[in-house]
């Protein structure tokens, strides 16, 4: 092994391990947990085997090998916004309802308290 296959394989089982370490605590929230572990996974093997990249670029055609995981982290990333952007917009409307409900039961407690002074 080379000078930087040993180090991107010692970067990558940090990763792996650290990101094992957060799911097993329950850190990470479990519908991501599975992204995080597989993303993990990934990391590792090609940490570990660079030579994988070199491969795939052969089969895609690609000229320049270091590129593919350049890309495919790019490609996560814009995943990750998106989902992150979908998860805000259920956030918000479910928040904008618990206010609205919120808000009812603030209007019932008035009415009933309103009631009760004129009953008296």
């Amino acid at each position: 092994m080379q000078h930087y296959q040993i180090f991107s394989a010692i970067i990558s089982i940090v990763f792996f391990v650290t990101a094992i370490y957060l799911v097993r605590r329950d850190t990470i929230l479990p519908s991501s947990a599975i992204r995080w572990t597989l993303l993990s996974i990934i990391i590792l093997i090609i940490g570990t085997f660079p030579q994988l990249t070199d491969l795939a670029a052969e089969q895609l055609g690609v000229g320049y090998a270091p590129i593919i995981p350049v890309i495919m982290a790019c490609i996560i990333l814009l995943l990750k916004a998106l989902l992150s952007d979908v998860a805000r917009a259920k956030d918000r409307v479910k928040l904008e309802r618990l206010m609205q409900r919120v808000a009812l039961l603030e209007q019932r407690i008035n009415e009933r308290s309103r009631s009760d002074i004129n009953e008296k």
